[in-house]
């Protein structure tokens, strides 16, 4: 997942960048040492969902924004199954840990999901 590692590192250094933060500030905001939020950026640290979550709180972005997959539709077929088959990979790391019964549980809200909108 070296891959994914890399492209959470990368979107955190740039959002971080963009809100004119060191990573000792945003560090300091999310209450982690510098030190991880420096391996994390450069893809050498595995990341938490929590810590994610913390980080993301701390930059003030949201989840759904810090994935950029919603304007998928106006990329080259070639970018759009590189996207497709991404967000299926992290989708996966994702569901890993989780138990069989959250796993149902969120096929079948994504099934309701796709039906409400009409793309069953």
């Amino acid at each position: 997942m070296e891959t994914l590692k890399k492209f959470i590192g990368n979107r955190i250094r740039t959002i971080r960048k963009q809100r004119g933060l060191t990573q000792e500030e945003l560090a300091e905001k999310a209450d982690m040492m510098y030190q991880y939020i420096s391996g994390v950026e450069r893809g050498a640290r595995n990341i938490s969902i929590d810590s994610l979550e913390k980080i993301l709180m701390a930059l003030e972005v949201d989840f759904v924004k810090f994935f950029p997959f919603e304007n998928a539709e106006d990329q080259p077929i070639e970018d759009n199954e590189m996207n497709k088959e991404y967000i299926l990979t992290a989708h996966k790391e994702f569901l890993r840990n989780k138990s069989v019964e959250d796993i149902r549980a969120i096929h079948r809200i994504s099934e309701e999901i796709l039906k409400a909108f009409g793309r069953t």
